[in-house]
């Protein structure tokens, strides 16, 4: 009984916080500040935690691979690191306004949820790092579609804080300056973090080896091939920039060739036609000749019985 009245009384504040600037109740329609600083930001949190087993598994399965660091995984993890100092410093901000020297202890204190938030970015970034360590471990992989869908998720939910903070800057409402330069802060490493997301990190090696491949040759004729690009832009074609074509590249030669190599063709085709109707010829006079023998067979053998009969008549 006493467990149910402490769940009604907390329901019954949190819709009260939750239903504080009602999306019904306002002339420029708006989430509340409660779902804004709750759900939007567990959400992509939440998502974020269930895929992290699948990359720490593979963290510790394998061994870091060997060679520098490419530029793209460093920016990364910078990024990661700074976002990880805004969640510091919004825990330092809400600290300072509670129990620093400048608080007034009459007034009331910070909502947890501005305790809670801070920590929970802290541990995520952190995760976010140890993932980005484990995509680089993994054999042959060049990027992660979990951290992609996260850091899109986390930027779509974020909007709507984006619009809120900017509405009520916009309309001169009193507003918290350390906290909405570091939401700002956040939003924009964030939106970096999420084109980084969307870009392949190939390995060194793999960059070493499609190095070699193009070779001076190559190199050679793609430079003659811009030359040709930047004279053909520059000036017309002339009569005097053409030539001619060598005797095997021209339309007679491979003609004479095709039609010689099509007469073969038509001969050998000929000549199994021929053999063909020659086969068959042979099966049809061998089958009467073969019915024929049969039936001179019973007729010298009818012979042979009915001879000794004619004896006795005489």
């Amino acid at each position: 009984m006493f467990k149910l009245i402490i769940s009604k009384y907390t329901f019954v504040h949190f819709s009260k916080v939750c239903n504080n600037a009602s999306l019904l109740n306002r002339t420029d329609p708006d989430l509340t500040v409660c779902v804004e600083r709750t759900v939007l930001v567990w959400v992509p949190l939440g998502f974020l935690w269930l895929c992290a087993p699948w990359h720490l598994a593979t963290l510790f399965r394998k061994k870091p691979p060997g060679g520098p660091f490419s530029t793209l995984y460093t920016c990364k993890q910078a990024l990661g690191g700074l976002l990880l100092l805004t969640a510091v410093a919004a825990l330092a901000l809400t600290l300072a306004e509670d129990y620093g020297a400048a608080s007034d202890s009459s007034s009331p204190k910070s909502p947890a949820v501005l305790y809670a938030n801070p920590v929970l970015f802290i541990v995520s970034w952190l995760l976010v790092m140890l993932v980005h360590e484990a995509v680089r471990r993994r054999e042959k992989a060049v990027d992660s579609g979990s951290l992609f869908l996260f850091w899109l998720l986390q930027i779509i939910c974020e909007i709507f804080p984006f619009q809120t903070l900017l509405r009520d800057a916009l309309n001169s409402v009193l507003i918290n300056l350390p906290r909405f330069c570091l939401f700002y802060i956040s939003y924009g490493l964030q939106l970096i973090s999420l084109v980084l997301s969307a870009i392949a990190d190939v390995p060194a090696h793999r960059k070493e080896v499609a190095k070699k491949v193009v070779n001076q040759a190559d190199v050679f004729i793609i430079y003659l091939l811009c030359l040709m690009v930047i004279n053909g832009y520059r000036r017309p074609l002339v009569q005097e920039d053409m030539w001619e074509l060598n005797e095997k590249d021209s339309t007679n030669f491979i003609s004479r060739e095709f039609e010689e190599m099509m007469k073969q063709e038509l001969r050998k085709a000929h000549s199994r036609l021929q053999k063909k109707k020659m086969k068959m010829k042979m099966k049809k006079i061998s089958r009467p000749e073969h019915q024929q023998n049969g039936l001179n067979k019973g007729i010298s053998q009818d012979v042979l019985v009915l001879t000794p009969g004619w004896f006795p008549l005489f």
